[in-house]
């Protein structure tokens, strides 16, 4: 990867992991609310914390490359 340039394929590779990331949100958010015991609660939120900076981490890289902010960044 070139600094602050993406490739088309670099591109792609990291818009189909924030899909990824985005679906693993979602799925965390259902098994959590699904969930009653406290400790499977707590590491679905630790699982979900890693996952919000995942995200933050691909969408710092499409913004240093002058791509406009994935959606999944509003969760």
């Amino acid at each position: 990867m070139h600094m602050g340039r993406l490739t088309e394929m670099e591109r792609l590779v990291v818009e189909e992991q924030l899909r990824a990331e985005d679906i693993c949100a979602k799925k965390i958010q259902l098994y959590m609310s699904m969930s009653r015991d406290p400790s499977v609660q707590a590491i679905l939120q630790q699982m979900a914390e890693k996952g919000q900076r995942h995200i933050s981490t691909l969408n710092s890289l499409m913004q240093d490359a002058g791509m406009p902010l994935s959606m999944t960044q509003q969760h």
